[in-house]
């Protein structure tokens, strides 16, 4: 075979090699733009409704996605998300810092790292969420059911947690200082290095022996109403738990 025939058949080969190459990126392009174009119409609709009515799973689906796709995290900010179904999503560092979420279904998402300064989250189903290093500092909690999270080594100062299920919670090395924990249900939580410092136990079901593992417990408000005080706390403390054992 002539190198000239040869020279032939390669430019074919090459020319369908390419025309095949720029057939699939056109492919895919399209499909890209199909779903871009969705989402920009999701995510519209979600932005006009954002701090008014509430908004669809099928929209926070698209703006998380949108988010992935520009590697940033999901900013939902001040947004009205009372009573929405976020069960199971992925919104690891997302900024839901204020956002509405009285009512909502967080349980079993994934809001590790997250921002939820301030947001209010009263009565929220929040069951087996990941909170993990999470920033809940003033958040409103109250009733909202907590049972099996981990909130390990999340910041919760000056939470309002008043009324809530904390049963079963990993809350190892997590701040809880100044935090509203009056009558939360604490059973078989996980309180081992936790800041409890000026936090509020009133009526709150807890058992001494956790009460131990916790890191501080400086002007505390245990549940039968003793505050521990400023000064020599952990004597306070052990006088406390001592009394409460001769009983």
């Amino acid at each position: 075979m002539s190198d000239e025939l040869v020279g032939v058949l390669l430019g074919g080969l090459l020319a369908i090699l390419s025309a095949w190459v720029n057939n699939r990126w056109a492919e895919r392009r399209e499909e890209r733009q199909r779903i871009r174009q969705r989402s920009k119409e999701l995510l519209e609709g979600a932005r006009k409704r954002l701090f008014g009515d509430r908004i669809l799973r099928a929209e926070i689906e698209a703006w998380i996605e949108d988010a992935r796709e520009r590697h940033d995290a999901v900013d939902l900010y001040e947004a009205n998300l009372a009573g929405a179904d976020l069960g199971g999503l992925e919104l690891s560092g997302a900024r839901l810092t204020g956002a509405f979420l009285e009512g909502a279904n967080l349980s079993r998402a994934n809001l590790s790292g997250a921002s939820l300064q301030k947001g209010k989250l009263r009565g929220a189903d929040l069951h087996c969420v990941n909170l993990e290093r999470a920033d809940l500092s003033g958040a409103l909690l109250h009733e909202a059911d907590l049972s099996g999270a981990d909130l390990s080594e999340g910041n919760l100062q000056g939470a309002e947690l008043r009324g809530a299920d904390l049963r079963k919670v990993n809350l190892q090395g997590a701040d809880l200082s100044g935090a509203d924990l009056r009558k939360i249900n604490l059973q078989g939580a996980d309180l081992s290095g936790t800041d409890l410092k000026g936090a509020n136990l009133k009526g709150a079901t807890v058992t001494d022996e956790q009460l131990a593992e916790a890191k501080s417990l400086k002007r505390t408000v245990l549940p039968d109403d003793t505050n521990l005080g400023e000064e020599n706390w952990q004597a306070a403390f052990d006088k406390w738990r001592n009394e409460r054992n001769r009983e």
